[in-house]
Formats: structure tokens, sequence, C-alpha cells
């Protein structure tokens, strides 16, 4: 499938356009530093802004699905997402490309932890109003955005992301983490992000999945 990937450049992204060559993918990177993705083969390099509509909305044209791994890279307050997620939906509308798949996080929406234990849901309600309160809250943006419009979307929310190799054993609950559910690596994460393309389970849904 020809698929475009923003947020190429984080380690999660990079993880989408390394299994997306491996699986046969026809696979264009969008990204502001090409430089920062290197010589890969297999993959077509587009040069952009997110915050530009226009080059976004070129940069879609002929795809069949867009994957975003987007995310902020900061703990202070950010609005990429808010900003980033319209002209990526503005984009597919404009040349009627319906699939998206977005990297959410687990703590963007209340219930997420309903399948923890009391001590769990203490920890994780602590960390999203302290630490992580200003990403959650540009995830929180870009679900709103997705579900107030018609796109064709699968929001996959992760709890904690590491760099561990992929497990193939994670797994996944429809409406709030599982149980105990508390990492996962970004390379699972990846492979079950492609796995929508084809996937008809979770189609205007925000899946969680953890080890």
């Amino acid at each position: 499938m020809k698929i475009i990937v923003f947020g190429a450049t984080g380690a999660t992204g990079r993880e989408i356009l390394r299994q997306a060559v491996e699986q046969g993918h026809s696979v264009s990177a969008f990204a502001r530093n090409p430089e920062a993705l290197g010589d890969q083969a297999g993959i077509r390099v587009i040069q952009g802004d997110v915050f530009d509509p226009v080059t976004v909305a070129d940069a879609i044209s002929g795809h069949r699905a867009v994957l975003s791994a987007l995310g902020a890279r900061t703990l202070k307050k950010t609005h990429l997402l808010s900003r980033a997620v319209p002209n990526i939906v503005a984009g597919m509308e404009q040349h009627y490309i319906s699939r998206l798949i977005v990297l959410g996080a687990a703590g963007a929406q209340p219930g997420y932890g309903k399948y923890q234990n009391a001590l769990s849901r203490i920890g994780i309600w602590l960390m999203a109003h302290t630490v992580l309160r200003h990403p959650f809250a540009d995830q929180a943006a870009q679900e709103r955005i997705l579900a107030a419009g018609e796109i064709d979307y699968t929001i996959v929310r992760p709890p904690f992301l590491t760099n561990s190799p992929a497990a193939r054993s994670y797994r996944v609950v429809p409406d709030a983490l599982p149980p105990g559910g508390r990492s996962i690596s970004r390379a699972d994460t990846a492979a079950f992000m492609l796995l929508q393309l084809t996937d008809p389970r979770f189609h205007r849904q925000g899946p969680y999945i953890a080890d």
C-alpha cells in the first residue's frame, strides 16, 4: 500500500518506516529536516512543515493511507497536534483519502485506568495532571478534532513507550489500558499501527495497547 508517515523522524516514526518497508509498502516520510532520516532504502522523503497546509496537502496527494507518529518532544505547553492534525485532515479530504492511523496516548481520555489497581490509578492520575499535563492536553485536542470530522481514523493509545525489541504478545483493549499495562515497545506499537491498514476492527476508535 502507498502510505505517508508524519512524525517520521521520531523514535516511533522511524520504527513505522522500518517495518513498513519490510512489509513491502510504498513509503513516503514527511519531515521538516530530511537529513535527520539519513539515507534509507525504500523511503521517499518529502521535506515540509506540518504547520503549512499547502505543503501537507501536496505531500498527501497520491497516497492511500496516512500514519502519524507526531507528538510533543517537550513537557512544556505545546499546540503541535492541535495545529498539525487539522492540516493533515484537510489534505486528506482534499485528495479523497480516508484512512488515518495516529499515535495517541493512554492518559489522554478519562477512564483509561479503570482496569488498573488503585495504586496504579493514583500514579497514572498524578502523572497525567502534573508532569504530562501539557502533552496529554495536546493529545486530547487531537482526539477531539478527529472525532468531530468524518475521517476514518484509528487512534492507537499506548502507555509508556520503550525501545525494547518487539514482544509480539501485546494486549489490546478497546476502552482502557489492559490490566497491569504500564509500557509497550515502540516496535510493537508500530506493528499494531501498520496492522490497522487492513484490520477493520477499530475504525473511528481508540484502542489501548500494552505488554
